[in-house]
C-alpha cells in the first residue's frame, strides 16, 4: 500500500487487462501481432505477492496490427498503476485510472484509425498521453467513485517508430536495448526526492523507513504534474512496465538478467514475478514486457 502526504470495457481479441480485485488471481495473458517491418511481442502478469489479502496492482495491454494496407499502423499500448489507500480504496482507484487512461487513447488514436484517418502528428499524441492521464486524474476524483484511494500510472504508447510514455507515481518503465538497462522513469516519491538533494545515498534509500511514500499521485490533489517524454524506437529491444512490488524487491540486476535472455517475452514476464516472491514478495507484483523489432 502507498501512501502520500496531506468505463469502458474492452473486450477485442486485442486487448488484455488485468485488475487486482481478486486475491486468488494471477493474471497470465499474451499478445503477439506483427507486420512487414514492424513486430511487436507482449506478455502482462501480476500476483498478490505473499504479505498483501488483496491485489490493487491494475494492468492493461493493448496489441494492434493489420496486414491490409492502411493509416493503422501497429500499435502496443502499456499501462501499470498501484493503487494506494487500502481495502476501500486502492484497488478501485487504480482500475478507474488504467481503464479511463486506456478508453481515452483508444477512442483517440485506434478507433479514429480503423476509420481511415490518418493518423495524428507527435506533438498531438504527446498531448493525448498527457490529458489520458489527467482524465484518469479527474475520474478518481469525481464523486461519483465513492473511494479515498490514489494510483500511480505509468503508460507506455509503442507507435511506429516512436515510444510515448506519460508517468506519474513510482511504478517504472524500463527498456533494454544492446544489452543495457535504462530506467526511463523518475520515481515521484520522497526518497528519490531526498536522494536527489544529496541528503541520502543510493544505499541509504534501499533501506529508508519511509519508501512507500509518494509525492506524486492521481487522485490526491487537484492539480497534478505528469512527466510525458518521447523517444525514437531502436531498430529492436525490450520494454519493461512494473509496479515497485517488481522493482523494490529485485535488483536492476537481477532484472537486467533477466530480461537478457532470450526468450520470449511470457518466460521473461514469468521469470521477473519469480524473482521478487523469491527476495519476499511483501508488495503486489506486476510486470508488462513488450519486446520490439521495427
Amino acid at each position: 500500500m502507498k501512501k502520500i502526504p496531506t468505463d469502458p470495457d474492452f473486450t477485442d481479441l486485442e486487448t488484455e487487462e488485468y485488475s487486482g480485485s481478486n486475491p486468488e488471481q494471477n493474471a497470465e495473458f499474451t499478445k503477439k501481432d506483427s507486420t512487414e517491418g514492424y513486430h511487436f511481442y507482449g506478455a502482462l502478469r501480476s500476483d498478490v505477492g505473499l504479505a498483501r489479502e488483496r491485489n490493487e496492482d491494475s494492468c492493461f495491454l493493448f496489441t494492434s496490427d493489420s496486414a491490409a494496407p492502411s493509416s493503422l499502423f501497429p500499435m502496443a499500448l502499456c499501462l501499470v498503476a498501484d493503487g494506494m489507500g487500502g481495502y476501500e480504496g486502492g484497488d478501485r482507484a487504480s482500475k478507474i485510472a488504467s481503464r479511463t487512461a486506456a478508453s481515452y487513447l483508444l477512442e483517440r488514436l485506434y478507433l479514429p484509425a480503423l476509420n481511415g484517418e490518418q493518423p495524428p502528428s507527435q506533438d498531438q499524441i504527446e498531448q493525448m498521453m498527457a490529458e489520458a492521464v489527467l482524465t484518469a486524474h479527474e475520474a478518481v476524483l469525481s464523486p461519483d467513485y465513492l473511494g479515498n484511494g490514489g494510483t500511480t500510472l505509468t503508460m507506455t504508447l509503442l507507435l511506429g517508430r516512436q515510444l510515448y510514455l506519460a508517468h506519474v507515481g513510482d511504478s517504472r518503465a524500463y527498456w533494454l536495448v544492446e544489452g543495457g538497462l535504462q530506467q526511463l522513469t523518475k520515481d515521484h516519491s520522497l526518497v528519490q526526492r531526498l536522494q536527489d538533494e544529496g541528503k541520502l545515498t543510493p544505499e541509504e534509500a534501499e533501506n529508508f523507513q519511509f519508501r512507500n511514500i509518494l509525492i506524486r499521485a492521481l487522485g490526491q490533489d487537484e492539480e497534478l504534474l505528469i512527466d510525458v517524454d518521447v523517444r525514437d524506437l531502436p531498430s529492436q529491444g525490450k520494454l519493461l512496465l512494473c509496479s515497485d512490488g517488481l522493482c523494490g524487491e529485485a535488483s536492476d540486476a537481477q532484472i537486467l538478467a533477466i530480461m537478457n535472455q532470450p526468450l520470449p517475452p511470457d518466460q521473461i514476464a514469468d521469470q521477473l514475478i519469480a524473482a521478487a516472491l523469491e527476495a519476499g514478495g511483501w508488495d503486489n507484483i506486476s510486470a508488462i514486457v513488450t519486446e520490439f523489432m521495427i
